[in-house]
């Protein structure tokens, strides 16, 4: 197998995936960091992600750009030339090696046609032709971040990192913005990109009613789109919405992620992001995985497991709150 150029000047990180999976890939920065100290690490990702990955540790620059392929059904397929485009920035960066922390074929053909002479990935269907190093299957029973630390031995870096880490100061512009308006609250997010594991919005109000009657106010996070059904649903407005307390954006929302006093929500992108900004968590699998995809950041957590989401009650996510530690519950 081809290895490493010595010395490794430009690392180059791949996660041509969703808020979640970049948020996962953040834990190899450190290690990576470690064993080249005087390396730059860039990061390729979504556009709608591209806001996240300044927050990454060591991250010196952001490629961003939508792959045209497997898109949700729900969403329109992207133009080709912008990502066709990334790819002519990754070749004219000259990058020695790519770690790939999700590698269909697609995705490692792309990082192959950014002619990187090092390119490394777990086993996927067909993606052996275009990496130069191809670690074993990702095993599903085991933690994410655990095995993606994998990835780093083909570079003989033994990681210990077992969490994921985002550095909440570069939002410190962002945060200002919503302390004026926010103090002391709670964030939910019942939403997820599959409707079918959502617990029903009416549970999500009792647990809104439950928290502010304690006099904790409640931060609605989602998109326009989802915040518009929620407030279609409510018979009386109930606490602050992400887009009109701020812009909506991904910044916005991580910065809100980053202040709030606990995050409540369902095993999506948002979740990972408040437990990586060092937020304590409440996780709701409905299903899930939960065994893989536990929250795995450096604060708190809590989970609700169930294999359909009309067995999760709002008095089931209160307990899960009410049993992390003290200090971090409202």
């Amino acid at each position: 197998m081809t290895q490493p150029r010595t010395p490794v000047r430009r690392i180059l990180l791949v996660s041509l995936d969703n808020l979640g999976d970049l948020v996962f890939a953040s834990a190899l920065t450190p290690p990576l960091h470690d064993a080249f100290p005087d390396a730059t690490i860039d990061v390729w990702c979504k556009a709608y992600t591209a806001p996240i990955a300044p927050l990454i540790p060591h991250v010196a620059g952001v490629i961003a750009a939508d792959p045209f392929w497997a898109v949700p059904s729900h969403r329109q397929r992207p133009p080709i030339r912008p990502f066709l485009g990334s790819v002519v920035a990754v070749r004219r960066r000259h990058y020695d090696v790519a770690i790939v922390s999700e590698a269909p074929w697609r995705t490692a053909a792309a990082v192959a046609a950014g002619g990187i002479p090092v390119r490394i990935g777990l086993a996927r269907h067909h993606n052996e032709r275009f990496l130069t190093h191809v670690l074993a299957a990702e095993d599903q029973r085991k933690p994410v971040v655990q095995e993606q630390a994998r990835l780093l031995e083909a570079l003989s870096i033994q990681s210990h990192t077992t969490c994921y880490r985002l550095d909440a100061t570069r939002l410190e512009t962002a945060r200002a913005g919503l302390t004026s308006r926010l103090a002391r609250f709670v964030a939910l997010h019942p939403f997820a990109a599959d409707s079918r594991r959502c617990v029903a919005l009416n549970e999500w109000m009792e647990v809104a009613a439950v928290l502010e009657a304690r006099n904790t106010p409640v931060l609605w996070i989602g998109t326009s789109t989802e915040l518009d059904r929620l407030r279609a649903t409510m018979a009386d407005r109930s606490g602050y919405f992400i887009d009109e307390v701020g812009d909506g954006s991904l910044t916005c929302t991580a910065a809100a992620l980053s202040l709030a006093t606990l995050f409540v929500g369902h095993d999506s992108g948002p979740l990972h992001l408040a437990n990586a900004l060092g937020t304590p968590v409440v996780g709701v699998y409905a299903p899930g995985q939960p065994e893989r995809t536990f929250p795995q950041g450096t604060a708190p957590s809590r989970m609700v497991c169930s294999p359909t989401p009309v067995d999760i009650t709002a008095p089931r996510i209160l307990r899960e709150i009410d049993m992390l530690p003290i200090s971090s519950t409202p």
